[in-house]
């Protein structure tokens, strides 16, 4: 679930706009961060791990000159090794190519495979992005011939890769002597957004980006959703060129307005925050239903706040901060391994006692994925003096790994694929535990069938061998055992 930026611009460099677009995104991944612009000659290429605050500079930004530019800041699913998976990449045949991602390929190995043995090609990182990048790389060869290069060579090339590749992904590239080109997998499961900027009727620059917030904050007008399998470019005259590359069913990820995405941004035409409501309105219709008695509802700040608002309305009951959120600690679910996630919720989160203690709590959360965290929350409500701790959850269980780029490619991490309702509630010490039903979860996003609710119901939306599912579980666990840093003097 990595977020990224592309700019082509008329007249201006575009590294502090992409710089700044990044802060926006930084929800979206905190493992690394990277910008690679273009001058018409030469790329520049800033990247390393940590935040973006953390790997920009002054004097490095000033570096990075060019009218063109894509910029990434990385979550890790395949890959976990930070230093050598930021992104963005480079090729430089057949032409210079730069390029990042946002998805996963559940045939990465064997396409990995095909690229060493056929091509003889020396990967340089252990990202699926790289793949594609070296397969579009190789088929773009090919079709050129070794001469120059047409739009119709970018776009059949596209269309040649899309036809290997298995997953959920964005892909935004560089193309020297051409200009920026994006596209998106068949089934539009990861997010990836157009927009321009108009002064005196004219525009003077297009973006592309994973969340319509980026775009706004930078002062672009939101011109679409790519279609599934559409690929654009935008071209060193400003001229735009669009190409469906491959058909597909549209299978929008929903983890995207349940969990993923700022509530400020608009995916698909549907308004996170108002979806948030929604899922909230929705789960209070459920806990009606229970007749159980409570006091206040808490949030599980943050992605929590809008749907337990709406869910507190319904019900008639007071909503309240009961758990304070230090902002300085980054969103724990995407930290790379349980360590840290275990010990960025001690850090991350306090309870405000005087609202919680001698109370009937009702805790809402979006979801639960491996239930350690949502016991620690629990327990630190019950230390505060709660008399009840009721959980409800925005999000049907989680029952099946997902292999398109959220992290949890494993069953045997999810608390649900092994437990039912009562063993779950039995686990993480609540009360009571209530969640989603999945077609209240599908009328609160509002595009019926057109999502990707694999990880809810096992019905994957690309073909998953059993054997790929194993190899892509055991890849993960591997990734995951890999000794913890030291992490001494935190104040804790």
């Amino acid at each position: 679930m990595c977020g990224f930026i592309g700019i082509i611009s008329k007249d201006s460099d575009v590294v502090y706009d992409l710089y700044f677009a990044l802060h926006t995104l930084q929800h979206r991944g905190q493992d690394g961060a990277g910008i690679l612009t273009f001058n018409g000659n030469s790329f520049h290429l800033k990247k390393d791990v940590g935040l973006v605050d953390g790997v920009f500079d002054e004097d490095s930004m000033k570096g990075l000159k060019g009218k063109i530019g894509i910029a990434h800041v990385r979550y890790p699913t395949i890959g976990s090794d930070p230093h050598k998976n930021v992104q963005p990449f480079i090729l430089h045949s057949p032409t210079d190519i730069g390029f990042c991602h946002n998805g996963n390929l559940v045939n990465y190995e064997e396409l990995k495979d095909e690229l060493e043995t056929k091509f003889n090609y020396k990967m340089t990182s252990t990202s699926d992005g790289e793949v594609i990048m070296a397969l579009f790389a190789e088929e773009l060869k090919s079709i050129s011939k070794g001469g120059e290069i047409s739009a119709d060579h970018i776009f059949s090339s596209l269309s040649n890769i899309e036809k290997k590749l298995n997953g959920g992904y964005s892909c935004l590239s560089i193309l020297r002597d051409w200009g920026l080109v994006a596209y998106r997998d068949p089934f539009a499961i990861r997010p990836l957004i157009l927009g321009s900027k108009i002064i005196d009727g004219k525009v003077v620059a297009y973006a592309v980006a994973s969340e319509s917030v980026a775009l706004d904050a930078l002062g672009f007008r939101v011109i679409k959703d790519l279609e599934p399998g559409e690929a654009i470019m935008v071209d060193k005259d400003m001229k735009y060129h669009s190409k469906i590359i491959a058909k597909g069913a549209r299978r929008n990820c929903m983890f995207e307005w349940v969990y993923f995405a700022r509530p400020d941004s608009v995916i698909e035409n549907k308004g996170v925050y108002e979806v948030r409501l929604n899922l909230g309105e929705q789960l209070a219709e459920i806990w009606k239903k229970k007749g159980i008695k409570a006091d206040v509802v808490v949030p599980v700040p943050d992605t929590s706040r809008t749907a337990a608002l709406s869910f507190a309305e319904a019900i008639g009951l007071p909503y309240r901060e009961g758990l304070l959120k230090n902002r300085y600690v980054g969103r724990t679910f995407i930290m790379p391994t349980q360590k840290r996630r275990e010990l960025g919720v001690k850090i991350k989160l306090n309870p405000v006692i005087r609202e919680l203690k001698d109370k009937r709590v009702i805790l809402v959360d979006d979801s639960i994925v491996r239930g350690t965290t949502s016991k620690k929350i629990v327990q630190m409500v019950r230390d505060a003096g709660a008399r009840e701790v009721h959980f409800v959850i925005t999000c049907p269980p989680i029952k099946y790994p997902c292999f398109y780029a959220i992290d949890f490619a494993s069953k045997r991490e999810l608390i649900a694929a092994e437990k039912d309702v009562e063993g779950i509630r039995k686990e993480i010490g609540a009360d009571t535990i209530t969640y989603q039903e999945i077609d209240r979860l599908k009328t609160a996003i509002g595009l019926g069938d057109n999502l990707c609710t694999a990880c809810i119901t096992g019905e994957y939306p690309t073909k998953v061998s059993q054997e790929q599912i194993v190899n892509l579980g055991n890849a993960r666990d591997k990734e995951r055992a890999v000794k913890e840093p030291v992490m001494a003097n935190i104040g804790i």
